[in-house]
């Protein structure tokens, strides 16, 4: 076990680091934070639409806790016809508007936060590479769809702004900002107004060329590809989405590349390394669009970003099980001062306190409960049993409130609690066998008693 750990170490250990510190991941992954306001709001405005508000869901229907009927002494065609359903139906489309910013209009948002933060690290002006972006992004989408008639109307379909154009947002705002970036450090495309021209309007004359040249590139691009229709699709995002985004989320759903993906995130984390980081690609890629698809009501995922977040709590089995079988006293006093973290999800404070960290007799349940809590949770959604994660929570929700929110239903707190228990019981064994292990805090103590 050593000798692999340390094989291990000596060829992985430079190749996640160079991973972890990658500019273009570390851009990708904050440009998605930038965007987790929208979709936390979104999201609770989504809950309040398809959840509370709706006329026959789970708080005014009749299936539900039929608080409708309650409040209006209603049922059947009467409810229907009532002015309090009307009522909650004009309050829906509200909350559908805020919806749409959060999750219709996801990728246009990706777009410019994505190609900013590019511009960045790069060295350009983030603001003209960001709305750049956005004009690139516009040329390559289809701005006219087919109405139920045949007519042809001037609008844009979310599926060219939602979760479906994720990959084509990165693309397209890598291109423009690499593109742009480059022509705006180069003298020859730059116009250079007199001192005495006030400083924006110098900037926006010296950023006219790379901005002619850049959509110039995907107004051709766009053309060629229309006329071509190659593979019967005239969209870009029609092109990636049916080449690489769909193939890509239908294989992360199966539960050996799911059980891979853990394995990897958490035997990175084991090492110190931030495991989310490593894997950002594979999560904002594959699995924040599967976490979109079904916030949107496009799809039923099982994996995606709700699912695992949900989990991130199986070290809160560690604690537990440190306060029922732990001796060591540096255990159980660094398990007092980590449980509140951890309520919130938290790790790091055990991870690097007691520590979990390269700790041998931890390695195998730290890696474990995460795979089981994989597992068990693939057959009880697949089953029906648990709905799927729907609604996008803050992971740092506590236990039980973010599977419940998460999954609109009770039965996702649950499934946490089954989790937890399951936790428990993986990591009991070796809390228990390390009661035999003298640590170096524990021969200090005799050391010094003696």
């Amino acid at each position: 076990m050593t000798g692999m750990i340390s094989t291990f170490e000596r060829i992985m250990m430079p190749l996640a680091g160079r991973i972890s510190s990658n500019k273009y991941l570390l851009a990708m992954r904050d440009s998605f934070s930038m965007l987790l306001p929208f979709i936390i709001v979104g999201s609770f405005f989504g809950i309040m639409e398809w959840v509370v508000l709706d006329p026959w869901g789970t708080i005014m229907g009749e299936n539900g806790m039929n608080l409708g009927a309650t409040l209006t002494g209603l049922t059947g065609d009467a409810y229907k016809a009532s002015g309090f359903v009307a009522t909650l139906q004009a309050l829906q489309g509200l909350c559908n508007n805020v919806v749409t910013v959060g999750f219709g209009c996801f990728s246009f948002l990706l777009v410019g936060a994505f190609a900013y933060r590019l511009a960045q690290i790069w060295g350009g002006d983030p603001f003209s590479t960001a709305l750049t972006a956005f004009g690139a992004f516009i040329i390559v989408t289809p701005q006219q769809i087919i109405g139920k008639a045949g007519d042809r109307m001037g609008a844009f379909s979310l599926d060219y702004f939602g979760n479906k154009a994720v990959l084509t947002a990165i693309i397209v705002a890598t291109v423009t900002a690499w593109l742009f970036v480059k022509l705006s450090k180069n003298e020859k495309f730059r116009i250079k107004m007199p001192d005495t021209v006030p400083p924006a309007v110098a900037q926006s004359f010296a950023v006219l060329v790379p901005v002619l040249v850049t959509l110039s590139v995907f107004t051709i691009f766009a053309t060629i590809l229309s006329q071509c229709q190659f593979l019967g699709k005239a969209a870009l995002n029609d092109l990636i989405y049916a080449l690489i985004q769909a193939p890509l989320m239908g294989f992360s759903q199966g539960i050996g590349f799911s059980i891979l993906y853990q394995f990897i995130v958490w035997f990175f984390w084991w090492f110190g390394i931030h495991g989310h980081n490593v894997t950002a690609a594979i999560q904002n890629m594959v699995y924040m669009p599967a976490q979109l698809a079904n916030q949107a009501g496009d799809a039923s995922y099982i994996f995606s970003n709700g699912f695992f977040e949900a989990g991130l709590m199986h070290v809160m089995g560690l604690v537990i099980a440190i306060f029922l079988f732990s001796k060591k006293d540096s255990w159980r006093a660094v398990a007092k001062l980590g449980a509140p973290a951890m309520l919130f999800n938290i790790q790091e404070p055990l991870a690097f306190g007691l520590p979990i960290v390269l700790n041998p007799i931890l390695l195998i349940p730290y890696i474990l409960a995460p795979l089981a809590n994989t597992v068990v949770g693939w057959l009880l959604l697949s089953s029906g049993i648990v709905p799927i994660f729907k609604y996008v929570v803050p992971w740092t929700m506590p236990l039980f409130f973010g599977g419940s929110i998460g999954t609109g239903s009770i039965m996702g707190g649950v499934l946490q609690l089954i989790w937890l228990a399951m936790d428990v019981c993986i990591y009991a064994p070796f809390v228990i066998a390390s009661n035999k292990i003298k640590d170096e805090d524990d021969d200090e103590e005799e050391s010094k008693s003696a």
